[in-house]
Parts: structure tokens; C-alpha cells; sequence
């Protein structure tokens, strides 16, 4: 009943895959199977991040489910040295966590959290502040950050 815990944080879908490749590819050449369990479909940004990759496309990437799974899917599955991939809201990894812990078999879950839940200091920094600067140019808060809700005694200084 050994289960290896991960964990990862990420600002949106296509960040988040674009972060997981190298590791989950490199789970992939050593013959481990994966377990999605995504509480929201990424199908589209995977496809478009995988496409994207130059001369290092990988079916075995494209055939991992990147599509929302059901956690009643979680309880049928053999987790027997898989890697289980977890994303969604906190409650939703919790309660997944809670149906892989009451398996007798040894797995590595990778929970990932998106970077706005909880995080009070990085709402202070984007509410301080009118734009976000990344490789895109300048860009709103609410662009790059699913989830962000400006509060509404923002105060922006020069």
C-alpha cells in the first residue's frame, strides 16, 4: 500500500500540460501507465500543445486521456503502479485522494492545483497591479489566470 504523493501547481490547462510533458513522457518510457482523473476536459489544449511540439510528437501522448473523468471511474481502476494524474478544485482532489487511499495498492498520484486556489499573496501582487507581463506581451490578470476575480477595492499605483 505504498503511494509515492506529488504534487504541482499550474496558472491554466495549457500551462499545466506544458509543465507535465517532460515528466509524464518520461514516465511513459519507462513503461508506466497513466491514470487521468481532470474534473474539467483538456482534450483541445493538449492536442494543441502536443501538435505544437516540434520533431518530438508522441502518440503515447495523445492516447492519455486528457478528457474529465468521473471519480466513480477512479474506483474501477487497477492502480497498481500507475501514475494517477489529479486535477481539478481542492474538494475535488480531496475527495479523489480519498478513494485512492482506500485502495490496498501501491500507485503515485500527482495532485495539481491551480495556482489561484488559496493563494492570498499572489491576489495582493495581480490586484496591486493592471497587467501581467509573459511570453504573450501584457496581458489582464483574468487572461492568464482562470479564476481571478479582481476584489473590487483594487487599488492600482504607479
Amino acid at each position: 500500500m505504498n503511494k509515492k504523493r506529488l504534487c504541482c501547481f499550474y496558472v491554466n490547462d495549457i500551462h499545466l500540460i506544458t509543465m507535465l510533458l517532460p515528466y509524464i513522457n518520461e514516465r511513459i518510457n519507462e513503461s508506466t501507465k497513466i491514470i487521468t482523473i481532470f474534473e474539467t476536459n483538456m482534450s483541445k489544449s493538449a492536442k494543441k500543445v502536443i501538435d505544437g511540439i516540434q520533431g518530438k510528437k508522441s502518440d503515447a501522448l495523445l492516447n492519455i486521456s486528457w478528457k474529465n473523468r468521473n471519480l466513480k471511474d477512479l474506483q474501477k481502476q487497477n492502480l497498481k503502479d500507475k501514475l494517477v494524474l489529479i486535477k481539478g478544485t481542492k474538494e475535488f482532489i480531496e475527495e479523489a485522494n480519498n478513494i485512492i487511499n482506500k485502495s490496498e495498492e501501491s500507485c503515485t498520484i500527482l495532485n495539481c492545483f491551480e495556482i489561484m486556489q488559496g493563494s492570498e499573496e499572489l491576489q495582493e501582487i495581480l490586484d496591486s497591479h493592471d497587467k501581467v507581463v509573459n511570453t504573450s506581451g501584457e496581458r489582464f490578470p483574468e487572461e492568464i489566470f482562470t479564476g481571478y476575480m479582481p476584489r473590487s477595492d483594487k487599488k492600482v499605483t504607479a
